[in-house]
């Protein structure tokens, strides 16, 4: 004990074999930085209290949370979804395509919709909230944003709002109040079992827009804009494994400059 008291290198290496240890016996890296933030912190503490001069867990190597890939879809199975969805038909398209939150989707008004302009005003969402029920707020970003859908999708919006006054709700639930979540991912369990899909959520219906907006061609700014997120980072961090390597699109577009710029030159020394 006292070469661990005095021997910071001792103190390290005997952490880092505690932590191989706890990952060796199945603990998840998760687990394993939970526990270890925990423990700074205690350490931090007796530091600044003097009860020890150093903190052991300093420099300590963590392992890497494992992070999962999420799951979008393709045009055609969002197609094959919408059709197995019965009554959820237009909602799975305006996830799927607006890239709504779940809460967002349920508050929209009529009032909300423009279908002119085809464009979806997102001011409002909707969440659970214990012994209170369904609550509405502001989005989670607080921020109002326009959201455009495509023709086929704000048609269907434009025949479910028809005739309805412009306070109504748009998917309203049969008290005429907002559709609870769990109401909602039942019945999109359902269709999914019935188009042989597998662990579909509402938030995957919404990773499922911005996947197919860049896909498309839209920027990352374009992106952030559409799902609400407060940076582009956070669109970055989301989708960086989806975004293109254009180093060959630099490439080529360099090389289209340098010839264009060349053959300007020669034309003016003539």
């Amino acid at each position: 004990m006292h070469t661990l008291a005095t021997d910071p290198t001792a103190r390290q290496r005997k952490a880092t074999r505690s932590r191989s240890e706890h990952e060796a016996k199945g603990l998840s890296a998760a687990r394993v930085v939970q526990a270890y933030q925990v423990l700074d912190q205690v350490l931090r503490y007796a530091v600044r209290a003097r009860f020890i001069s150093l903190n052991p867990a300093d420099g300590i190597q963590l392992p890497r949370k494992a992070v999962p890939e999420k799951t979008s879809l393709t045009h055609d199975q969002v197609r094959k979804l919408a059709d197995a969805a019965d009554e959820l038909r237009t909602m799975v398209y305006v996830l799927s395509y607006g890239g709504l939150r779940y809460g967002e989707m349920a508050a929209l008004r009529v009032g909300d919709v423009d279908t002119i302009r085809r464009r979806l005003t997102v001011a409002r969402s909707v969440t659970a909230v214990a012994k209170l029920g369904m609550v509405e707020g502001t989005t989670k970003t607080h921020q109002t944003r326009s959201v455009p859908l495509p023709a086929f999708v704000m048609d269907l919006v434009a025949d479910q709002i028809d005739g309805r006054a412009p306070t109504e709700l748009v998917f309203p639930h049969s008290d005429s109040r907002w559709i609870p979540r769990d109401w909602f991912a039942l019945r999109l369990e359902k269709a999914c079992a019935a188009s042989g899909l597998t662990e579909i959520t509402p938030h995957t219906l919404r990773h499922t827009a911005g996947s197919l907006a860049l896909a498309s061609g839209a920027s990352v700014v374009t992106v952030q804009k559409l799902l609400g997120h407060q940076s582009p980072i956070t669109t970055m961090n989301v989708y960086a494994h989806q975004l293109p390597d254009d180093f060959d699109n630099l490439s080529a577009a360099l090389d289209s400059a340098v010839r264009q710029a060349v053959n300007a030159g020669v034309g003016q020394s003539r």
